[in-house]
């Protein structure tokens, strides 16, 4: 075959997979038994959150919001697909995440550091908001980076704050316990393989981007190529 020939071939599948994930691609207002961030503070035990959904074929991207006796959290939980060949290409420090939340507006920063969780090791940020009334704390984790990946970019990350109910405190040792709550639904390991359920995108009705954060949907999976310029995965 000539090179012409071969370059025809790989322009038709890029743009066979262009259009693949353009037609699977949803933005859902999620089911509460279909959810997959989980916050276990006290304050939230008997609400129900909201949830909204961004999937395509390479990954996908929850919003969601906890409200609950004054307390307010939301996050972002971004997973690529189970293929080596995908990774997620999302650019955030923990106190730039802070900042992409409608809700934080004029904060002033505190002490930040890091802690141990059961989804790996999160950076925090401690800030507060409201004229200094409301005490908050901004976290983000970044986990299962592929090996092959030149970047080495992580497969999932998760980031969000959560405030403490006006006028209440919120100590470092308090904050770490609360990050500490944060689960995703029916994992027990942080290295699980995920695809994406495009069931839940095809779903009629469709949910919205009006959510809290300027950036949802991120929409950050990214192809990539080992060092040898071989692509790897599926």
């Amino acid at each position: 075959m000539d090179s012409k020939g071969k370059t025809a071939i790989v322009g038709l599948a890029a743009f066979a997979i262009a259009a693949s994930t353009s037609a699977t691609a949803a933005v859902v207002n999620t089911p509460q038994d279909k959810g997959l961030v989980i916050f276990e503070a006290n304050e939230f035990a008997k609400t129900t959150p909201k949830r909204v959904t961004f999937v395509d074929v390479w990954q996908e991207e929850e919003y969601v919001r906890f409200d609950g006796n004054g307390a307010q959290s939301e996050i972002i939980y971004a997973v690529a697909d189970e293929r080596d060949s995908v990774v997620l290409d999302l650019k955030l420090t923990v106190a730039k995440s802070i900042g992409t939340w409608q809700a934080n507006s004029a904060v002033t920063f505190g002490e930040k550091g890091r802690t141990r969780a059961p989804l790996g090791t999160f950076d925090y940020q401690m800030y507060t908001r409201d004229g200094g009334n409301r005490h908050c704390v901004g976290f983000m984790n970044e986990w299962d980076y592929r090996a092959g990946d030149p970047q080495l970019r992580p497969a999932k990350a998760l980031f969000g704050y959560y405030c403490a109910k006006p006028g209440t405190e919120l100590n470092k040792s308090q904050a770490t316990s609360l990050i500490s709550e944060i689960w995703i639904d029916g994992i027990e390991r942080i290295d699980y393989r995920f695809t994406p359920r495009l069931t839940l995108a095809n779903r009629s009705g469709g949910g919205t981007t009006a959510t809290g954060n300027t950036g949802f949907p991120y929409a950050t999976a990214d192809l990539f190529q080992d060092a040898d310029g071989e692509r790897t995965g599926n």
